[in-house]
């Protein structure tokens, strides 16, 4: 089982992708199946590209900067443009084209081994349409009150429409939330610093900043802290809440207009 891992914004490579589909497209891929099996996850560039791809995957992904561009639907009539803070899910079997100007994007994928992957999904149906969550849409519940300050989360990916992959927004400021994981996990910090304590004794602290990806295995225990931290979270599975606690009431997604 790997540790905790951080990799840091400003340590990130990226690699050029996709030459033939016009502007720019590079990729940093982080997390892979050297150190998951579960969970792919990366951050790529778009820029004045045009990659079309029929998805054998589930992904979920937060745009960090600039505008993210899906292309979808019968002959690409649905278009999508998505801004900081916006996260959009969809699964397998999903046609679309990847756009962007100077967008950067934060992605995470189930299967972890989808590049090797060579079955066929020509005529896999995806299991939902593409969703659009917009940043100006999402509400927040408090959480951990008793770990001082202030906690807040909004889970967006739930298993109403996802069967591998969730994800969820959470904020920390002055809180101190003893954790320990049941799933993986693979986030990035969305603003300020979230601070993740772990190893024994949590004397190792991970502060992740803005771009900051930090991955978890699971059965890592931790204390999430932090000092206006905003971090975006996907885990596998999605349903690992109902796992331990089946009679668990659901959480209320994100509104999606």
């Amino acid at each position: 089982m790997t540790k905790a891992l951080h990799f840091k914004s400003e340590d990130m490579v990226f690699s050029p992708m996709h030459s033939e589909a016009g502007g720019h497209a590079s990729c940093c891929q982080l997390v892979g199946p050297e150190n998951s099996r579960t969970i792919d996850a990366g951050i790529a560039i778009y820029d004045g590209c045009s990659i079309e791809r029929t998805t054998n995957y589930d992904e979920a992904a937060v745009v960090l900067s600039g505008t993210y561009r899906i292309l979808t639907g019968e002959a690409y009539s649905r278009v999508i443009e998505a801004k900081f803070g916006d996260v959009i899910w969809l699964t397998k079997g999903t046609r679309l084209k990847y756009q962007g100007n100077k967008a950067k994007v934060f992605y995470a994928r189930y299967p972890v081994d989808w590049r090797t992957r060579t079955e066929s999904v020509e005529g896999v149906k995806p299991l939902t349409e593409v969703y659009h969550f917009r940043s100006t849409d999402m509400m927040y519940s408090q959480i951990q009150i008793y770990a001082g300050g202030f906690a807040s989360t909004c889970s967006l990916v739930t298993p109403e429409i996802s069967k591998t992959i969730a994800a969820t927004i959470a904020t920390y400021n002055d809180a101190s939330a003893d954790w320990t994981t049941e799933y993986d996990q693979v986030s990035i910090c969305l603003g300020g610093v979230l601070r993740i304590r772990t190893g024994e004794n949590y004397s190792r602290a991970i502060d992740a900043k803005f771009g900051d990806v930090v991955w978890l295995p699971k059965d890592t225990r931790l204390k999430y802290e932090g000092e206006k931290g905003i971090m975006f979270f996907v885990p596998y599975p999605v349903d690992w809440r109902f796992r331990s606690q089946p009679n668990r009431p659901k959480p209320w997604p994100a509104s999606v207009r």
